[in-house]
């Protein structure tokens, strides 16, 4: 599986990395650290397939003069019959028109995009926890609740990266990516 993901600061990557140690250290969710290397992000595209090294120079090209953005996180969310939790940033038109010209530029992978992300499906979210039952997606809501502010955000890089196993364990491994200006 491959994915394009935005990073954020550091600080709001600190925010989010003590929510996921909190959840874990209080038994409701491990999410976090069941794929080693895992950063808190926003994901652009997920593909089930491509060829790296085209697909590699292509992202290269198109994100040479990509700009940073500011975002605002203020809604904790779920996804229906998910058992998912995740945090949402207001829908600004600059992370909409990015995502929606990434989709268009990159259209001849969209055979192998997962349809969640298209443009007219997508739903801009940094997951919390997941895979959570009834019962943990309500304390994952309420820990999360009552240990979270508002989140002012900057996403500083844009990544290229894939999921794999190594060593019977799944991997993020960054193939390529960005610091934006």
């Amino acid at each position: 599986m491959y994915g394009v993901v935005l990073h954020f600061d550091s600080k709001t990557e600190s925010i989010i990395n003590n929510l996921w140690k909190g959840l874990r250290d209080s038994g409701i969710s491990n999410y976090a650290y069941e794929i080693q290397n895992r950063r808190p992000h926003l994901t652009l595209a997920d593909y089930s397939d491509l060829e790296e090294p085209q697909y590699k120079e292509l992202f290269d090209q198109y994100y040479e003069s990509a700009s940073r953005m500011s975002l605002t996180f203020n809604m904790l969310g779920t996804f229906i019959n998910s058992g998912a939790l995740f945090l949402s940033p207001n829908p600004t038109r600059e992370l909409i028109e990015l995502h929606f010209k990434h989709h268009t530029h990159f259209k001849e992978y969209s055979q192998f995009s997962n349809s969640m992300y298209s443009p007219e499906r997508w739903i801009p979210h940094c997951t919390i926890a997941n895979r959570l039952s009834n019962q943990q997606l309500l304390e994952a809501l309420q820990y999360s609740t009552n240990r979270l502010e508002m989140i002012e955000a900057e996403v500083q890089e844009i990544s290229f990266m894939k999921i794999r196993n190594q060593d019977n364990k799944k991997v993020v491994e960054t193939i390529h990516r960005k610091e934006l200006i």
